[in-house]
């Protein structure tokens, strides 16, 4: 099969004589089968047959077909073909002068069936998204395209891109109790087996600072109400372990209660509770050494063991590391842990922004998602809103299927997929994968996921189910 690029055509005169009628259209006649056309690494591959089987033609007559690709009001020509009669087929050969520089010619044998194969390759354009092939032809040899006849051959190529996705965002549930917590550690020393506080005894203002600057943050705050500080005192696991829970237990009260007189609040809002032994604090600490007999030693800490026992255990087992253990381990589990609950009253849309700068903890889920909803989707602020909900709410089903829909939109599969892992199995988030499926080429997978969501009632499944369709037809005539 040759190839040819686009020529300009030359004048060719055509071999009528002085006192023939004109010649009549042989369009009708000309057939073109197999158009083709096809984009393929940033050209435009075309191709058909023609076919002249059912052209007649007089003896003295030549015919120019000029194939064309037109579209969106621009167009471009390929290569001629001349159609001769027989006596204009020798004049063509005794003559150069008449040729038609780069075309191919065809002798016409009447009553022959007579094809040609053309095809054509064009560096892709903008303008060819939507085009034709369509062949002119030129009767009178002054190679003038657009004053003769022309006819359009074939299915049109369009390659209009498919409409865009579009994904579904679904509204949080209200949240009624916005119920919410700031904690920490201090670690407040005491006299050898004594339970009253001495707030001037080695580090305690610093420790006791840890716990006002909480509580002074929140009461602070005109958006909230606190409804409860709690001091939860811990001890370390050498001695007996009645008299760490003696010492656990006054430990924790006696800094609730100098904590509290520090402030006009309510005496009901000031608890303490107490755990005797931080054992959970201890093998955090010993998992996380090198201790050559760590293994061991966690198995102790898990074991049934009573409390002393198991101290006895370590102790007696472990003579080395146990000591390493009581000087540098066992001071950072007599500790007291301090968390101020609160409520948070519900916020405007302007309260709402304000607070997503800086606290976005105290703002539901169903709040951000409001806020959300008075930006473009899609627009920075819009995406913005969906990051901080989901970084806020990192375990939400409904939190990470919309961070999910917002990175598709920007065109962030990868970190779609991740959000996806915990958005569940929602037809919401269905269409998500379908469309994720679309964007990676797996129409199929595409096709089940969005009919799944679909069928269960989605309301955008059958627009992208339709962009789905598009999007495949599109990658079959893209190479």
């Amino acid at each position: 099969m040759n190839k040819f690029i686009a020529t300009i055509l030359a004048a060719a005169a055509v071999i009528i004589p002085a006192t023939a009628k004109k010649a009549e259209s042989t369009l009708q006649e000309l057939k073109v089968q197999d158009v083709s056309i096809v984009k393929q690494q940033g050209q435009l591959h075309v191709s058909c047959t023609l076919d002249f089987s059912d052209v007649e033609i007089g003896s003295n007559q030549q015919v120019i077909y000029t194939p064309l690709l037109r579209g969106n009001g621009e167009q471009i020509t390929m290569a001629p073909v001349v159609l001769n009669g027989r006596n204009a087929q020798m004049k063509w050969d005794r003559e150069p002068k008449r040729r038609v520089p780069g075309a191919q010619v065809v002798s016409r044998k009447k009553g022959e069936t007579q094809m040609m194969e053309v095809s054509y390759d064009f560096p892709y354009e903008a303008w060819m998204d939507y085009c034709q092939v369509a062949v002119s032809e030129d009767l009178c040899g002054c190679g003038v395209l657009q004053d003769q006849a022309c006819r359009d051959y074939g299915d049109p190529f369009d390659n209009t891109p498919a409409e865009a996705v579009i994904m579904t965002y679904i509204q949080p549930a209200v949240e009624g109790t916005k119920s919410r917590s700031e904690e920490g550690s201090a670690f407040v020393d005491y006299m050898v087996n004594k339970t009253n506080i001495l707030p001037d005894y080695r580090n305690n203002r610093a420790e006791i600072k840890k716990i006002t600057a909480t509580i002074d943050l929140v009461k602070n705050d005109p958006l909230v109400s606190i409804t409860e500080i709690n001091i939860h005192g811990f001890a370390s696991p050498e001695g007996s372990y009645s008299n760490n829970a003696r010492l656990a237990e006054g430990r924790a009260a006696s800094l609730k209660d100098y904590v509290k007189s520090l402030y006009t609040l309510k005496d009901n809002l000031f608890t303490s509770t107490s755990t005797p032994e931080d054992w959970t604090g201890l093998r955090r600490l010993v998992e996380a050494s090198t201790l050559a007999d760590k293994e061991a030693i966690l198995g102790v800490i898990d074991s049934n063991l009573e409390p002393d026992a198991k101290d006895a255990d370590l102790r007696k087992r472990f003579p080395q590391s146990y000591q390493i253990m009581l000087r540098d381990m066992y001071p950072a589990l007599r500790h007291s842990d301090y968390k101020v609950k609160y409520v948070v009253r519900p916020l405007t849309i302007e309260e709402t922004i304000e607070v997503m700068k800086v606290k976005p903890k105290n703002v539901s889920l169903q709040e951000m998602f409001l806020v959300a909803q008075t930006y473009e989707p899609g627009s920075a602020d819009f995406n913005e809103a969906m990051r901080i909900a989901v970084e806020t709410y990192p375990d939400d089903p409904t939190a990470n299927l919309n961070a999910a829909a917002a990175a598709i939109a920007q065109g962030d599969l990868d970190a779609a997929e991740r959000y996806l892992v915990k958005a569940g199995d929602t037809p919401e988030a269905q269409q998500a994968r379908g469309v994720i499926a679309m964007n990676k080429g797996d129409f199929d997978a595409a096709e089940r996921y969005l009919n799944a969501a679909k069928a269960a009632g989605v309301a955008d499944a059958e627009h992208n189910l339709s962009v789905l369709a598009r999007t495949r037809q599109l990658a079959g005539q893209n190479k």
